[in-house]
């Protein structure tokens, strides 16, 4: 996506704080169906567990505002909350690709009003530059250096501008119209074009609005502090015709006809939950069937080294599900014609791993030592950060005889044996071990740990309780112990003050992160995610307002 100036994302973030039901607003039809991505801030949901005041009285607020460098957007946030918006509604922001636009993608905010009144004598205060024009029942302006908005009595829209351009010229592939005209105090705004916009975006009708997205509509529905939506559908859609304009291919649409991904997240007490959905189209459904049925393998799972657990990640991909992707895709000719130069086949290929696979870190530590090198003669010290831990990758073999295919390949192309696997060097003193048994196929930087992978005698030890509850049972799943992780980083690793203070105060903050899912539901793979909280007596929004005030008052006492 493409970058969108600060003083926007500023002035957009501050109406979302003083804007926001599991009752989908009015205003969100006019979100268009082909949006690439929408998000939205629902502060009527928010506003139960923290009180908006709070944020607007409070230093931090007051410190952001110090901070921002354009005085137009300080006085943009100065008063906002007496702006006229619907302070107990839902905020909605949308981007839709447009070559027009600066930076490529038309980016829109939608936000409902209580008093347009208020709006404009806030426009007319704030940016007193601005020429405000009426256009039948709306009003319109461009405001501060890359923003245009209109208004009825119930919404604001917000758009980005679009670039005025000489005659003749390009932006990505379409032309620019000769007759762009500047917009009021901007001579870069083409504010013919953004009036025109403006009288798409309130005219979009019911036919052509996102509402008609079941899933769109059913997200929103659940009533989600924040939500986020992007449409694979739009997405592949373009990348398939840039492939098919400049490399003379392209894809079968039906593969991510009605493709999307949605996303809810709450603040709660002691931790952010996410629910996540990836819906799949159709033409897919036999295959994310396939792909969502198996969790990964639990005595894979018991084998691995579980003592000072950093991380872990686990899933099951189905290897049937690949080559019926492969199949969909018209690539799986392609890959055995590749693989027959090696006397090999996609089935060989898939046919020796049972699709099981997880990866383990242990023991990270990262500490400063003083390093002494020579420099015109002299000898220098200086500091050189130095981390230290244990990785190791396992997979769940099927057919053996396929794999030794592999290893025959391996082997054939130099790979160093040692008894009965083989080692890579990485230095004097690391090493990558890798050996099988009639199950699994290890590697690891450390030889204890792969032999004891293979030999089970990490299975005696005691699973972290997290991961016997978020991470076993699931097809995919993910679980790191922020704890565990930082216990060994030295805080003053670094050679800024600010870094050191914010490794001081994350440790406090986040005591561990879970991602499990996979499995397939009604046309979806289905996922849940929580990042909890090392305090959990307290709503996770306003830890990250302590946590934000904490690392503002350490900024100010580095800097005295």
């Amino acid at each position: 996506m493409h970058r969108i100036s600060r003083s926007t994302v500023a002035v957009l973030l501050s109406i979302a704080l003083f804007s926001a039901c599991n009752k989908i607003p009015d205003h969100a039809r006019y979100i268009p169906k082909d949006a690439v991505a929408v998000i939205s801030i629902n502060l009527k949901a928010l506003s139960k567990k923290v009180a908006w005041n709070m944020i607007t009285g409070s230093k931090l607020f007051k410190e952001m505002q110090k901070r921002i460098p354009e005085k137009s957007t300080k006085d943009a946030m100065e008063g906002i909350e007496n702006a006229g918006i619907d302070a107990l509604n839902i905020f909605y922001v949308y981007v839709k690709t447009d070559v027009r636009f600066t930076g490529g993608n038309k980016v829109t905010g939608l936000v409902p009003l209580s008093d347009a009144d208020k709006w404009e004598a806030y426009v007319r205060k704030v940016f007193p530059q601005a020429v405000i024009t009426q256009h039948g029942e709306r009003k319109e302006a461009a405001i501060g250096t890359d923003m245009f908005v209109s208004w009825n009595k119930n919404l604001l829209i917000i758009m980005n501008v679009i670039s005025k351009q000489p005659a003749g010229s390009k932006i990505g592939s379409s032309d620019v119209p000769d007759n762009m005209l500047s917009g009021q105090g901007n001579p870069g705004m083409d504010s013919v074009a953004l009036s025109a916009e403006m009288d798409n975006v309130f005219a979009t009708t019911a036919e052509n609005s996102i509402l008609g997205n079941k899933h769109f509509s059913t997200l929103e529905m659940a009533g989600h502090d924040i939500t986020f939506w992007l449409n694979y559908d739009q997405l592949m859609s373009q990348y398939s015709g840039d492939m098919a304009e400049k490399m003379g291919m392209s894809l079968n649409g039906a593969l991510w006809k009605d493709a999307a991904f949605s996303a809810g997240f709450d603040f709660k007490k002691g931790k952010i939950t996410g629910d996540m959905r990836y819906f799949m189209s159709d033409s897919m459904k036999e295959i994310g069937t396939e792909l969502g049925a198996t969790n990964a393998d639990k005595d894979m799972m018991e084998r691995l080294p579980n003592q000072n657990m950093d991380i872990l990640l686990a899933m099951h991909i189905s290897p049937k599900g690949i080559k019926e992707i492969l199949e969909k895709t018209g690539y799986l000719g392609l890959a055995n014609v590749a693989l027959s130069t090696q006397s090999m086949n996609v089935d060989d290929v898939l046919g020796a791993f049972s699709g099981d696979m997880a990866i383990v870190m242990n023991d990270f530590s990262l500490h400063s030592e003083s390093v002494t090198d020579s420099f015109m003669g002299q000898a220098v010290v200086h500091q050189n950060q130095k981390p230290s831990l244990s990785m190791s990758y396992v997979i769940k073999l099927n057919k053996k005889e396929d794999f030794q295919k592999l290893v025959k390949l391996a082997k054939d192309n130099g790979l160093q044996s040692m008894g009965d696997g083989f080692v890579i060097p990485l230095g004097e003193k690391d090493s990558v071990y890798m050996m099988m048994n009639d199950q699994y196929f290890i590697a690891s930087n450390k030889y204890a740990n792969a032999t004891g992978v293979l030999a089970g005698s990490f299975k005696s030890q005691k699973m972290p309780a997290p991961v016997e509850t978020e991470v076993m049972g699931h097809p995919v799943a993910a679980y790191i112990d922020v704890q565990q992780l930082f216990k060994n980083v030295d805080n003053n690793i670094t050679h800024s003050a600010h870094d050191s203070a914010m490794i001081v105060e994350s440790k406090k903050l986040i005591s561990s992160f879970s991602l499990n899912g996979g499995a397939f539901k009604d046309n979806a793979f289905e996922y849940h995610m929580d990042i909890n909280f090392s305090n959990q007596d307290e709503n996770s929004i306003i830890e990250l307002m302590d946590y934000g005030m904490r690392m503002s008052d350490a900024d100010k006492a580095i800097n005295k």
